[in-house]
């Protein structure tokens, strides 16, 4: 197995490491490799992002706005009384 040398670490970086190690009961080294490993296996994947901000992605930008108001062509109503 190879080995990976990284000079000039931040200081504050490498404490918070020791203690997500800590943390995780891994050493040093085992747990940059496991974030590594995580880093690589999520760069292909797509950002969770949530189910408005995927809906709104879908609607073409002449649509999109702060207030939403869909109405169909040619109908004309007036909005329901709740009295």
């Amino acid at each position: 197995m190879s080995s990976l040398l990284i000079r000039d670490i931040d200081p504050a970086l490498k404490r918070q490491l020791k203690e997500w190690a800590r943390a995780h009961r891994r050493s040093l080294s085992e747990e940059a490799k496991a974030l590594i490993r995580q880093g690589i296996a999520d760069r292909g994947r797509e950002p969770e992002v949530g189910f408005g901000t995927r809906l709104f992605s879908l609607l073409p930008d002449e649509y999109r706005g702060d207030d939403l108001v869909f109405e169909v062509p040619g109908e004309v109503s007036e909005p329901p009384s709740f009295e």
